[in-house]
């Protein structure tokens, strides 16, 4: 009852300091004012929403039973980088500037954890880099960042209480319903953006909170969890790095070619685009579930078929709509 406790107070929290972020946005200059066509708003935005959320999970994390040295490496770290993805939201900072703090901070937080050596501490901080730039990246439609954070938050939080780790749950389950919360000011037409602060911040602190899979993960079923649970936004990531670089542009460069945008394009609204990136989402997330826990891994098999199933629905649904 404790955790749902805590996750209820999360919501409650996060919901009720929205509207403060927004008007502390407007007020320090962090607004989204849409300059270029790449876009999918047209007027001045607030942008540094990210404030709701990360300040509802830090309240929140202090009520956490256990509070182990991995949890306050992932609250330092994810404070500074909260800090770093503010200055952004009010004076954009050079992308490869912004880069190398990433992964000083990155570096910094996974390596204080102490569980993580040689190659597994190279990897992990590739992981919680990958993920940080990876959440960012798909924060560009109403509600979809926040949506896909909410439902990863919450198939964490999940796997471990299915391992039996309930210590481990609280932090994903405080994630997942501070997001689930700014959903609903995020939403199409939405009033308030995460910004840099927020949707960097969730993606470090989601990269974090899911290095014990990394770290209990063998080449197998168990490497295959944590890689569907964020199958989406690391889709997203590898799909526009190299698609701008196969142009002979750098990685960093804006453009409309992201899923979301491609699928505004067929004709889809917002609010439908979205609905199916969130369900390719949901979808991947319980093929994480399967795959993570031993004792469901032998319905993965019919949860590939499934999830096989969708996506070709999802197709012929996009031809048709053509």
């Amino acid at each position: 009852m404790r955790l749902f406790g805590i996750g209820f107070l999360a919501f409650c929290t996060s919901f009720a300091l929205t509207p403060i972020a927004e008007a502390l946005s407007w007020r320090i200059g962090a607004v989204d004012v849409p300059k270029d066509g790449r876009r999918m708003h047209h007027r001045s935005v607030a942008r540094a929403g990210g404030i709701s959320i990360f300040v509802s999970f830090l309240c929140c994390c202090l009520f956490v039973p256990v509070r182990s040295a991995e949890l306050i490496c992932t609250v330092w770290g994810g404070l500074l980088l909260f800090l770093v993805g503010l200055a952004d939201d009010i004076r954009p900072l050079g992308a490869w500037s912004k880069l190398l703090l990433q992964l000083l901070i990155v570096g910094f937080a996974v390596s204080l954890r102490g569980d993580l050596t040689g190659g597994a501490l190279c990897f992990g901080i590739l992981w919680v880099l990958l993920l940080t730039n990876a959440h960012n990246l798909i924060d560009g439609l109403d509600g979809l960042f926040c949506g896909c954070a909410a439902i990863e938050g919450g198939a964490l939080c999940l796997l471990y209480l299915a391992k039996g780790e309930v210590a481990l749950s609280y932090a994903p389950l405080i994630l997942s319903l501070s997001c689930f919360a700014f959903r609903f000011f995020n939403r199409h037409p939405a009033c308030l953006f995460a910004g840099d602060c927020g949707s960097a911040t969730v993606g470090f602190l989601l990269g974090m909170l899911s290095l014990p899979l990394l770290t209990e993960a063998e080449f197998g079923a168990r490497i295959l969890s944590p890689l569907f649970l964020f199958a989406y936004p690391i889709t997203e990531l590898l799909l526009s790095a190299t698609r701008r670089l196969l142009q002979g542009r750098s990685p960093f460069s804006a453009d409309r070619g992201h899923l979301h945008h491609r699928l505004c394009s067929y004709g889809l609204t917002q609010v439908q685009s979205g609905g199916i990136l969130l369900l390719i989402c949901f979808c991947a997330c319980c093929m994480a579930f399967l795959l993570g826990v031993e004792r469901m891994r032998f319905l993965s098999g019919i949860g590939c078929i499934c999830f096989a199933g969708i996506l070709m629905r999802i197709r012929r649904f996009l031809a048709d709509f053509a």
